[in-house]
């Protein structure tokens, strides 16, 4: 992978932005098909090669050189031109997609409720009503409390319980 760095706030958007930047395989079907048209070609020249001379007519000789000079010629073509694929191209680089904004939906500081514990610290608790009241109609999570406050009944959500479930507080 490249040295690039990228602006990500989870592993998610780190993989999602590396994940264009993989090579191409080595060889690819181009590549293997070249690699075969040379062994044919060899094979070929080997064969036309092995076979024994004989004191025939002059035309027969030359069509011999000229095939084996077309042989010798499209070989060389065929290293020339995997010599140029295998040059290094400039490089240009690609626009890389900005990863999306991660949404958190922010909970009412007005509705935070501090209760004072036994053990003597606060602890900061909201009330489903309140919520409510203040417009906050997101899918609260099931980690919800029924308590009485000033004799009615409503259910509260502990700081920890909301953030745990994605959403963000005001401190």
């Amino acid at each position: 992978m490249s040295n690039t760095s990228y602006a990500s706030e989870t592993l998610a958007e780190t993989i999602h932005a590396l994940r264009d930047t993989r090579h191409t395989p080595m060889f690819t079907l181009k590549c293997q098909a070249n690699i075969l048209i040379v062994l044919l070609m060899a094979v070929a020249l080997l064969a036309a090669t092995s076979m024994p001379s004989h004191a025939e007519k002059h035309g027969n000789d030359l069509a011999k050189i000229i095939a084996g000079a077309l042989v010798i010629g499209l070989i060389a073509k065929t290293i020339d031109d995997n010599k140029d694929r295998h040059k290094p191209q400039p490089h240009i680089p690609q626009p890389q997609p900005y990863p999306e904004p991660v949404y958190e939906p922010r909970v009412p500081s007005v509705c935070a409720i501090s209760i004072d514990s036994n053990s003597g610290d606060a602890v900061t608790m909201y009330s489903e009503r309140c919520l409510d009241r203040e417009g906050f109609n997101y899918r609260l999570p099931n980690c919800a409390r029924d308590i009485r406050i000033y004799g009615e009944r409503d259910r509260v959500y502990s700081a920890q319980c909301l953030r745990d479930a994605g959403f963000r507080l005001d401190r």
